[in-house]
């Protein structure tokens, strides 16, 4: 399978990624602007998500663990000049984490804002991770951000209104729910799926895509095995698919694997960085599938 790698460019103040242009914000003082990292915009789903952006759409991605769903949304930040915001719900996450807070001091009580309206007041653009862990009250929380109303009410607090900055953006990630191997994971509520005007599933990336951001990013600059290496990687996910092992084997996964065997032999690194996270049956699985190509 090919894949087109698209061409990214700046130019008088706007980002440009295939069809697709975000204006550069202008604010250069932002900490949470995201440093730069290895990206390489394979398919369409950074420009997708560039499309959203410049209409002020929220973006739900759905894709395997390791596919590069908060690394596609933290380069386009960096590209853009964006503050990234990142939350993890993890069942746990209450609101008041999330919006905000009333506490206590000798003075009195006074209001500590969550991350939530944080982002908002501050125009950067927050990506809620594992969305569909989230509690009913945090997806009732943001019905009112994704409506066209686009607000939050403080009604624990004073009652105030938060409208979003202009620059703020949402995003949601999310694994796929339907084979149920990520643990506390559940199908998202239609009513707050059906608020994200964009949702993009991600895939793999092709062998060839794949070996180049392995490489890049693992510092291993041995191609023949690298290729290897991905091979594995394709088998593995087969293995997945057709029920032979019940794991994941992702770029992320790959990527610590590589990096570790630019200094010991494979099976060795294999064993620190992919048999120890998956268990005894899988493990013996993908040894085998490891013994086939190396």
């Amino acid at each position: 399978m090919s894949i087109g790698i698209l061409s990214e460019t700046i130019e008088n103040g706007t980002y440009r990624v295939g069809r697709s242009a975000v204006p550069i914000n202008p604010n250069k003082d932002n900490p949470f602007v995201p440093g730069p990292q290895f990206y390489l915009p394979a398919g369409n789903t950074l420009e997708r998500i560039a499309w959203a952006v410049s209409q002020n759409l929220p973006v739900l991605l759905i894709g395997e663990t390791g596919v590069g769903k908060t690394l596609s949304v933290r380069h386009l930040a960096h590209v853009t000049g964006n503050g990234f915001r990142r939350v993890n719900l993890n069942g746990m996450t209450t609101v008041d984490e999330f919006v905000g807070k009333l506490m206590i001091n000798e003075g009195g009580t006074y209001w500590v804002n969550g991350i939530l309206i944080e982002a908002m007041e501050a125009g950067d653009w927050l990506l809620i991770d594992e969305i569909n862990a989230c509690l009913p009250e945090i997806a009732f929380c943001l019905h009112s951000l994704l409506d066209d109303d686009r607000m939050i009410v403080l009604s624990e607090y004073d009652g105030r209104i938060v409208r979003p900055h202009p620059d703020f953006r949402l995003f949601a990630s999310m694994n796929p729910h339907e084979d149920r191997r990520y643990g506390g994971t559940k199908p998202l509520n239609e009513a707050l799926l059906d608020r994200f005007p964009v949702t993009i599933r991600m895939d793999y990336l092709p062998a060839e895509a794949e070996i180049e951001v392995v490489m890049r990013r693992s510092g291993n600059e041995d191609r023949q095995l690298i290729e290897r290496m991905v091979r594995v990687a394709q088998d593995a996910r087969e293995a997945m698919r057709n029920e032979k092992v019940f794991c994941t084997f992702s770029t992320r996964r790959l990527i610590d694997w590589a990096r570790m065997a630019a200094h010991f032999d494979p099976m060795e690194a294999a064993a620190s960085t992919v048999f120890s996270k998956v268990n005894p049956f899988d493990a013996k699985v993908l040894e085998d599938i490891l013994d086939n190509h190396f």
